[in-house]
């Protein structure tokens, strides 16, 4: 009997053309039934945030929900400014060329739009209904002073790299975007 093939893709870039081609790749592959495990570092988490307002008001970090993983009390205010700054959202990330101040993405969603081919945020939550898991990188979700509440799916484990290591050498292929 032959085991399930596995597979990881760890998604640092917070392009939308890149993210594009993950969640491509992510969901055939899901969709032949490997079991595909994606983790989101540095700006690649920014696919998986709700957006926010420049100036919104975000509610107070839960300080027992979010103790496991991010040490608060050595946040300062650049964490504050990059938080503020890069505010995500799938349909809002920028492209990595051709961004022309927002427009590209903004044309490319359209298009994508107009040809029936799924955005970033429907081959996001197709994944989440193929059962891949979504794993967010811990360093980064405490150096960017991420909050999981600030996520489409706020129930994501935030894990270490020692983790992300075991999930690559037990699969049949890795891949870095």
């Amino acid at each position: 009997m032959s085991e399930k093939k596995k597979g990881t893709v760890m998604l640092l870039s917070g392009e939308l053309d890149k993210a594009l081609v993950a969640f491509l790749i992510i969901n055939g592959f899901a969709a032949m039934g490997v079991e595909m495990k994606v983790w989101f570092t540095l700006l690649g988490v920014n696919c998986l945030k709700k957006r926010r307002g420049l100036f919104s008001r975000r509610p107070r970090y839960d300080q027992s929900r979010e103790a496991s993983y991010r040490n608060t009390e050595s946040d300062f205010i650049l964490q504050n400014i990059v938080e503020m700054l890069n505010r995500g959202g799938a349909n809002h990330l920028p492209l990595s060329r051709l961004n022309m101040m927002g427009l590209g993405p903004s044309l490319l969603n359209r298009i994508l739009r107009r040809k029936h081919i799924a955005t970033l945020e429907e081959l996001i939550h197709a994944a989440r209904d193929l059962g891949v898991d979504f794993t967010i990188c811990q360093i980064c979700v405490d150096a960017l002073a991420t909050s999981v509440d600030d996520l489409i799916f706020p129930d994501l484990p935030v894990k270490g790299v020692t983790a992300y290591m075991k999930d690559a050498m037990n699969a049949q292929f890795n891949v870095i975007i």
